[in-house]
């Protein structure tokens, strides 16, 4: 059974993941008032990391959009496109037994998991590698 690959792949989480993100700081934040001071500055700390990748997820997506011409990904809070050519390595790298897809961009390696993803990394490579070899036409 054969699939045919779209012309443009587009890759990220759900929205819901950044607005889940979000909620749990909010709910860390509430709990400032409920703890000493060491536990308010660590339980900040805490807060504002999840809020910060929350709406990085809410605003900055999707993470990853291909098509024929080369791809564009979310890298921390900025927007890297390259085209094909400039792409020297596609491969899947394991960190603690989890699939992370790693992009080689020469001056810049970007790497992205499952959850940044909002797929498995073996399929969005596949997908990807289609692409890039002119198969996804």
């Amino acid at each position: 059974m054969t699939s045919e690959i779209p012309p443009r792949v587009v890759i990220g989480p759900v929205a819901r993941v950044g607005a889940i993100e979000v909620g749990v700081g909010v709910v860390l934040l509430a709990g400032l008032t409920l703890v000493d001071p060491l536990g308010r500055l660590l339980l900040a700390l805490g807060a504002t990391v999840v809020l910060a990748v929350g709406l990085r997820d809410l605003f900055l997506r999707p993470t990853l959009v291909a098509d024929r011409d080369g791809l564009v990904i979310v890298d921390g809070l900025a927007r890297v496109q390259a085209r094909w050519a400039d792409v020297e390595r596609l491969r899947i790298v394991t960190d603690r037994r989890a699939p992370l897809l790693e992009v080689d961009l020469g001056a810049r390696v970007v790497v992205l998991g499952r959850r940044r993803l909002g797929a498995a990394p073996y399929q969005v490579l596949e997908e990807l590698e289609a692409l890039r070899t002119g198969l996804g036409a």
